[in-house]
């Protein structure tokens, strides 16, 4: 099976699906100009294509199965390529991990502008906190006052998602300094074996750089 053949299987298979759900929108929701009875017969017809299709060729030959598995598993290695940094070590690679994912997590900021973060010392962060009424005191107070009016239990699931809330909050915290140092390291590291200039500058531009590889490094990983 050829490359082109697996591409239009693909989209003739997105094609039926869309038909298919676009029937059963309202007519107000449904693509402007797409009746409802046009909607089925494309969904229909896609599929009587498909099945028609199938009947002929019930069996995939060895050679084309084989084709077939090596073509997806090499889309599936473009799609998932990594992206690693050389200067940080595994362990301290799953650390930056798990700070990202905690920090993705409290839903504090949009993963796409976070990255700089890593750079923050742990006093940079609470009072990032602060400003968004994030921080541990204000959490721990919020908590208090809905546990004072919660005779009913009206406030339970609040509660609760106030408590995960602090969970997460503390484990930003007390891991902010060890991540900050992890990529003080990798900088002059990579600094070290590369143009050797310590200059305060270079190394604050290196030391920034790192962080936002660190993101890619996290999202080519663990999302492709």
């Amino acid at each position: 099976m050829r490359k082109r053949d697996i591409l239009k299987e693909v989209y003739t298979e997105k094609q039926r699906k869309w038909a298919c759900w676009q029937a059963g929108l309202s007519s107000k929701k449904r693509k402007k100009g797409l009746s409802k009875k046009e909607a089925e017969e494309m969904c229909s017809d896609v599929d009587h294509s498909k099945r028609k299709e199938e009947s002929k060729n019930p069996k995939m030959k060895k050679g084309d199965l084989v084709e077939y598995i090596n073509t997806k598993k090499h889309l599936n290695e473009q799609d998932r390529e990594m992206f690693l940094i050389n200067e940080i070590p595994r362990g301290d690679k799953v650390k930056i991990f798990r700070f990202f994912e905690a920090l993705r997590d409290s839903g504090l900021i949009n993963m796409f502008g976070s990255y700089p973060i890593l750079n923050w010392t742990r006093d940079d962060l609470e009072r990032w906190l602060y400003g968004l009424r994030k921080d541990i005191d204000s959490i721990e107070s919020e908590i208090e006052n809905l546990e004072y009016d919660n005779d009913e239990g009206d406030y339970d699931s609040e509660i609760e998602s106030l408590q995960q809330d602090l969970e997460i909050i503390n484990k930003l915290l007390d891991t902010k300094d060890e991540i900050r140092d992890i990529l003080i390291r990798a900088a002059l590291k990579r600094i070290d074996n590369t143009d050797g200039d310590h200059e305060l500058r270079n190394v604050q531009r290196v030391f920034e750089k790192m962080a936002k590889e660190c993101w890619k490094m996290w999202t080519t990983t663990l999302y492709g």
